[in-house]
């Protein structure tokens, strides 16, 4: 297609030039100015959109046809353009006033027909194609167009039928034979198609239908079958990838796991391949952790071996250096991503890998750096702002992480999650900063606007009730918290606790072992508070028990001082 648009620019370009010298013998002198400057813009637009610099030579044409709207060739480029841009419906404008003004024009009426089609208006499609075939019945580029629109309604008839026109002139080979298996396959006629394709092979192999049918066999868990028609293809063209592969899925599929990574990587280090289906297919041996331990070096020489094919791509960039990070080479998956940044400079995504994995990494103080860095190229990127408030707010350096935090909701208006999440989060921050008022403040704007935020309402119960305040207002809080997740050991532990408050210590106890079925028994908070209401109940030796448990949890708490204490008592 591409050398078919070239030879229709030079043709536009001589035909223009010929235009040209004509105008200069037979047109009036004003005449032959405006058509100078009229066949000069149209040249440049022409040298702009070739050159790739489209807003350019939109601009070029689109003054063209300000002042000559009847120029067919301009609408026709002008809609490329729009093309190139993804503005299917200014295309199909500019393309249809270009076969307005010139109806046997091939190149305009396919255009038309393609824009059409990927609009999925499917009947004007057909009826352009159709129109185009009568005038043109040797195009077979056009036929295969034909037969995918024809599939596409399901009119497998007529998709047959363009295709024994197609075999009639120019013969069967393998597009046809593929073409035809496909159509069996739309048709859901399954074992009649991949009876066509074994005869089909018989006289028209090709690696890429013994791939096909080894894929079909291997589907089936015929491996024998698949890795027979894998081995013919191989044997056609030993670097043909797609049977590359299927021969070592059915080794790893068999077990013979030295003859998988034998021909895997090579799969992995081929560079024409897809590097989007290799990071899928290694995500897939990745999510087996037994795999990967049993065979690490080799996983690893197939991790590597992908990067090395790929080091510009993103996804398989942050792939590997997730790998490195779970692998113990933390530094090296870091230098991974900020080399990534360095190849795409002013695309958001690879900062946003690359604060994430120093997230994932807990290193708070290069959080802090890096969205900086981040925000000096993305300025009030919302993601890169919370990033940083959440390193300072690791850091314990509240005041700065509640100025990160205020500076998001003016950003955020519009924005509910990020505004209720961001107040809540500003109510903790007020918090740990030991500013009571304005903490409560912020839980109650978040709740005002999300009345069923569990976290902000199990926050602001559980610090008035360690305060002593509005007891029956944390109750309340706190019950719904449970009522939306009955299984949240941290919020049963808040409930118990202000029951326990307000003396209902037998009713407490019952919520605490519910908090301990759901893993309260390893939280060294949730187990002192189980012993305190166990010690109020009388069952001291049982809360002394608990408390030793919680002692060794996390020493840091002084539980142990404070069950000697009790003791002496």
């Amino acid at each position: 297609m591409r050398n078919q648009l070239n030879s229709f620019f030079r043709m536009q370009l001589l035909s223009v030039a010929l235009l040209f010298s004509l105008t200069l013998l037979f047109s009036p002198a004003s005449a032959q100015v405006d058509s100078r400057e009229k066949d000069f813009n149209f040249i440049e637009g022409l040298r702009l959109l070739n050159l790739g610099n489209i807003d350019a030579a939109e601009k070029v044409f689109a003054g063209l046809l300000e002042k000559n709207p009847l120029m067919d060739a301009s609408h026709y480029y002008l809609s490329s353009i729009y093309i190139k841009k993804g503005d299917l419906k200014k295309a199909e404008k500019s393309t249809a006033e270009a076969v307005k003004l010139d109806p046997d024009n091939y190149w305009y009426k396919i255009q038309l027909a393609r824009i059409y089609s990927a609009t999925n208006q499917l009947d004007k499609a057909t009826e352009v194609y159709e129109d185009i075939r009568r005038s043109n019945p040797a195009r077979s580029d056009l036929y295969i167009d034909m037969i995918d629109l024809y599939t596409r309604r399901q009119d497998y008839p007529k998709a047959l039928a363009i295709l024994d026109d197609i075999e009639r002139v120019s013969g069967k080979n393998e597009a046809t034979g593929l073409t035809r298996y496909n159509i069996l396959i739309g048709q859901q006629k399954q074992p009649e198609a991949i009876e066509f394709l074994k005869e089909f092979a018989k006289e028209h192999s090709s690696p890429r239908i013994a791939t096909v049918l080894g894929d079909y066999f291997a589907s089936i868990q015929k491996d024998t079958l698949a890795m027979t028609y894998y081995s013919t293809a191989l044997s056609m063209d030993p670097k043909y990838i797609p049977a590359t592969f299927g021969i070592a899925e059915g080794y790893r599929v068999r077990g013979q796991y030295d003859l998988y990574f034998e021909y895997m990587f090579p799969f992995m280090s081929n560079t024409e391949v897809n590097p989007r289906l290799k990071a899928d297919y290694m995500k897939e041996i990745l999510a087996n952790p037994k795999f990967v331990q049993t065979f690490y070096p080799q996983v690893d020489t197939m991790m590597q071996n992908l990067y090395g094919a790929h080091p510009q791509d993103s996804l398989v960039a942050y792939g590997f250096a997730v790998f490195m990070v779970q692998t113990s080479r933390a530094d090296i998956g870091l230098k991974v991503l900020e080399k990534n940044i360095g190849n795409y400079p002013n695309e958001r995504e690879p900062m946003h890998q690359l604060l994430s994995l120093i997230y994932y990494l807990e290193r708070w103080e290069n959080l802090i750096a890096q969205s900086d860095t981040a925000l000096l190229k993305f300025p009030g990127d919302l993601d890169f702002i919370q990033l940083k408030g959440i390193g300072q707010l690791q850091l314990n350096q509240t005041d700065s992480a509640i100025n990160t935090f205020l500076s998001i909701l003016p950003l955020a208006k519009g924005d509910s999650a990020t505004t209720v999440r961001t107040l809540s989060i500003l109510g903790d921050t007020y918090y740990m900063a030991g500013n009571k008022k304005e903490a409560y403040k912020y839980y109650q704007k978040t709740i005002r606007l999300e009345p069923n935020h569990a976290a902000a309402l199990n926050n602001y119960a559980y610090y008035l009730s360690e305060e002593g305040k509005q007891l029956k207002k944390a109750k309340q809080m706190s019950k719904k918290t449970i009522e939306l997740e009955p299984e949240n050991a941290t919020y049963l532990d808040t409930y118990a606790w202000i029951l326990h408050k307000l003396g209902q210590n037998v009713e407490a106890k019952a919520i605490l072992k519910q908090a301990m079925v759901y893993g309260g028994n390893e939280n060294a908070d949730i187990l002192d508070h189980y012993a305190e209401v166990l010690f109020a109940l009388g069952e001291k030796d049982l809360a002394f028990m608990y408390w030793g448990q919680a002692d060794k949890l996390d020493p840091s708490l002084g539980i142990a001082q404070k069950a000697e204490k009790l003791k002496k008592k």
